[in-house]
């Protein structure tokens, strides 16, 4: 497993609703790629709520029997696949059900690959995913014939509203997401959600706890 990643929301909003973590550039990977909500929980506001999000930058591959992939339907994982050692390669087949097969070595190390086999029927009932920490980041439709190939560059986004995990989402409509960003050697943020619906700006958890510690010293 890599390094872990988190983010700690402070709920002062005005009002309960989902907190919705995501990454918003889905066409890297495909171009009828669409993302997901990568992780979602629900939230009522107090002057001490807290909720914490956690994850590594593990990449994989999933597949679910969504019908026409598109914003506001669930992609929930029929299987899955975890790359390990060379084997960063992976073939869905279909048989009269649809299966990863073959996992094998890429050409590229640095790289993630999915195939589609000659198998899969041209109006497939299925849909192909990226994963990271075990959940499904993007998804495109699947189709026979394809390869795919990932290169993980993550940004990480955050928005607060009516969302379920796993729920596929059109990134151009989300309301007032905040990005996340990591500097190097930074891998827990802190943020406030603000009464107002603005967010503070994010800060290293280490950062925030030395600012607090201080101002309880003054």
């Amino acid at each position: 497993m890599g390094m872990i990643y988190s983010v700690t929301v402070n709920n002062h909003a005005s009002h309960s609703a989902y907190f919705m973590v995501f990454q918003n550039d889905p066409t890297q990977w495909a171009p009828n790629a669409l993302s997901l909500a990568w992780f979602a929980r629900f939230s009522n506001p107090s002057p001490t709520s807290r909720v914490k999000f956690q994850w590594s930058i593990d990449t994989g591959f999933s597949w679910a029997e969504t019908g026409e992939l598109q914003p506001g339907i669930q992609f929930i994982a029929t299987e899955t696949y975890d790359p390990s050692g060379l084997n960063n390669k992976i073939t869905l087949d279909y048989n009269g059900a649809y299966r990863f097969v073959n996992p094998t070595q890429g050409p590229d190390q640095s790289r993630f690959y999915l195939a589609e086999s000659p198998n899969i029927p041209i109006r497939s009932a299925a849909a192909v995913g990226v994963t990271m920490g075990g959940s499904t980041v993007y998804a495109a439709q699947a189709r026979p014939n394809q390869s795919l190939a990932f290169s993980p560059r993550p940004k990480y986004f955050i928005a607060y509203g009516d969302y379920e995990e796993g729920g596929v989402i059109d990134v151009s409509t989300v309301n007032n997401p905040l990005e996340l960003p990591f500097p190097a050697g930074v891998y827990a943020l802190t943020t406030t959600l603000n009464a107002d619906g603005t967010w503070d700006q994010p800060e290293s958890l280490a950062h925030s706890n030395a600012s607090r510690l201080r101002l309880l010293a003054a």
